[in-house]
Formats: C-alpha cells, structure tokens, sequence
C-alpha cells in the first residue's frame, strides 16, 4: 500500500512538474514572439467586391417554364 502511495505522489508531481514548465515556456514564448511580430505583418483583408445589379427576369421565361412542367407531369401520369 506505501508503494501505490509513492507512485502516486511521484507520478501526480512528475506531471504537475512538467505542466508548470509548459505554461512557463508558454509564456515565455508568446512574450518574446510578441517582441518580434512585426517582422511577419498580417495580411490585409481583401475589400468585398461590389455587387453586380440582379437582371430582372422576363415573364416569357417562367410561363414557359410552367408550360414543359405541366407537359412533362401530364407524360408521367399518362404512362403510369
């Protein structure tokens, strides 16, 4: 039982250990690249490109649109 004890002390601070370091050159790191961002400037955003006027659609269009649908629903149901 005082080996399970000291294995989990030593395997809870072998852990807390290596997670202080982490954070500490994390830190360490994101100060000193900080220092150094203007050598590697972000990029620009692109401007969004001006939209294009919508043409209206002819009516003609859509009338004939109805027209092969109702042909073509009327085939179905003659052949089914």
């Amino acid at each position: 039982m005082q080996s399970a004890f000291i294995l989990l002390v030593a395997g809870m601070g072998t852990t807390l250990l290596f997670l202080s370091i982490q954070a500490l050159l994390t830190t360490i790191s994101a100060k000193v690249s900080a220092k150094f961002a203007y050598l590697m400037p972000e990029p620009e955003p692109k401007k969004p490109a001006a939209k294009k006027p919508v043409a209206k659609k002819d009516d003609s269009d859509s009338d004939e649109l109805v027209a092969v649908l109702t042909a073509a629903a009327h085939y179905y149901q003659q052949n089914n």
